[in-house]
């Protein structure tokens, strides 16, 4: 696996729902910062594009943020978050799988299944800023 170290930015999130494309969470052109540092730490923020613009202020589905640290073991990478927007978040290891995509890192969450038994998966496509 290459060095995850530094400056990550969205460049696709999109979800599947039964392996098949299900939409964009915050829209296609969701922007996002993903910082790995050296000592551990991470920290991440993803926000719909129109989010300056929400004429009725920021909401819990217009932004994301959390921060915490970082491990990797094999192909997944864990954030252990410590803080975020979402409370619920807070003291969980968010655990994904990631591959590297070229020069991107792909990132996927866990398949989890809805009260209709439908399997949901995120995936995150971010690019090194800057690039190398």
């Amino acid at each position: 696996m290459t060095d995850l170290t530094g400056t990550w930015h969205l460049h696709r999130w999109h979800s599947l729902k039964n392996g098949v494309p299900d939409g964009y969470p915050m829209g296609e052109d969701a922007m996002g910062q993903l910082l790995y540092g050296q000592d551990g730490e991470m920290s991440a923020f993803l926000m719909r594009a129109d989010f300056a613009v929400s004429r009725n202020g920021p909401t819990t589905d217009s932004f994301l943020s959390y921060a915490g640290s970082w491990t990797v073991v094999d192909d997944e990478i864990t954030h252990l978050v410590r803080f975020a927007s979402a409370a619920h978040w807070i003291g969980r290891p968010l655990v994904r799988r990631m591959r590297m995509e070229g020069d991107a890192l792909a990132l996927s969450t866990a398949p989890e299944t809805s009260r209709s038994g439908s399997v949901y998966v995120h995936e995150l496509l971010w690019r090194r800023h800057p690039p190398i």
